[in-house]
């Protein structure tokens, strides 16, 4: 506290020290609220994204399981064309790389009515 709050000390200062506290309390509620927001929206994405994780594997391991019970593909073959298909993105690293997406594409040129 410094001279001038001491001099002035009163009523109103001790009002507008307590309005200013308040605000300060409901700008950080309001923060606290849209941070859980979006830990809630996070948790939904994982669980929406191990759904499909999930379901894609299954769709997989059906496949390989029946091409291998048909006789349609030998596990040699299936490798090296799966180490094929992980190197054309460059990294050969047992998935596919997601790639940026691409730039905007330009905006097509304003059209003008005569």
């Amino acid at each position: 506290m410094d001279f001038w709050d001491h001099l002035f000390d009163s009523d109103y200062k001790r009002r507008a020290d307590i309005e200013k506290l308040k605000r300060s309390v409901r700008r950080r509620s309001a923060a606290r609220s849209h941070d859980i927001q979006q830990v809630d929206q996070q948790a939904k994405r994982i669980d929406q994204l191990e759904q499909h994780v999930g379901e894609l594997a299954l769709l997989c391991r059906t496949l390989l399981t029946v091409l291998r019970e048909n006789r349609l593909v030998e596990p040699e073959q299936f490798q090296e064309v799966m180490n094929r298909i992980d190197a054309e993105d460059g990294v050969v690293d047992g998935m596919v790389t997601p790639q940026p997406p691409p730039d905007d594409p330009p905006h097509p040129p304003e059209i003008r009515a005569w």
